[in-house]
């Protein structure tokens, strides 16, 4: 299992270095993760070997969002007003080419939920939106109960709050 820890990206992370095998993913971190993180635009936060605090193993993005009601699936907004439905979109999610198939990506995708499940105890909302990069993306983002939303691209997902709960509580009996 692999060893890391979370954290908001900072000046020490060593973004030059990292390589997820996606050029647009490895731009986004280089030039303008930490920008966003500190205007405020979106938050990102890296995942780092306590050996090695410096070299970013995998990464996400996220800030608040919403989404038309039409389009998300009936059972979020059953209590809900017929407005626009409030989520929180991940925006990014990366892992260095090394780790990639060992788990760190969805322990990232968990991170990721249970932030959002903590901000949104305050705030609100219903779900993560997740724009996937293309269908290989969205089959694995499927594989963790995300869902297309409706008549949208499907590229376009949703994964419901109930799901990552339900997720967190199996970690946490392993």
């Amino acid at each position: 299992m692999l060893d890391w820890r979370e954290e908001p990206i900072g000046r020490n992370h060593d973004r030059k270095a990292f390589d997820c095998g996606t050029p647009e993913l490895n731009e986004y971190l280089r030039r303008h993760a930490r920008q966003n993180h500190e205007g405020g635009g979106s938050k990102t936060f890296v995942a780092v070997a306590p050996s090695a605090p410096e070299s970013i193993l995998g990464y996400y993005s996220i800030s608040p969002a919403s989404i038309a009601f039409a389009k998300v699936p009936d059972f979020l907004t059953k209590r809900l007003g017929r407005y626009e439905v409030a989520v929180y979109r991940l925006a990014r999610l990366a892992v260095a080419l090394p780790l990639q198939g060992q788990g760190l990506g969805g322990d990232l995708l968990l991170a990721a939920g249970a932030r959002a499940l903590a901000v949104a105890a305050q705030v609100g909302g219903v779900a993560l939106a997740i724009d996937a990069k293309d269908e290989k993306a969205a089959r694995w983002y499927e594989r963790f109960g995300a869902m297309p939303l409706l008549d949208s691209s499907p590229l376009s997902l949703i994964l419901p709050f109930k799901t990552i709960i339900d997720a967190l509580d199996a970690a946490q009996s392993e």
